[in-house]
């Protein structure tokens, strides 16, 4: 993907034109493949996507995790 996921440079940036080739494409094949299910991509992170039509866009959850059902 020519970043690692969270990096934060602007090689992360989607559309960067140095990112080129096999990582370009992936790049490419994961936005337009999300894209078609409604989700949108971040502009500034290939890996960052929003759902296009959030029911509940002003709304935070905060949902407590419990270890046991990470198992």
């Amino acid at each position: 993907m020519g970043t690692g996921y969270n990096c934060f440079d602007t090689l992360s940036h989607t559309l960067n034109g140095r990112v080129r080739g096999t990582q370009r494409a992936n790049r490419l094949r994961l936005k337009r493949t999300l894209n078609r299910v409604g989700l949108e991509n971040y502009a500034n992170e290939w890996w960052h996507f929003t759902l296009r039509d959030e029911p509940y866009p002003t709304t935070f959850f905060d949902v407590p995790i419990r270890r046991a059902s990470l198992r």
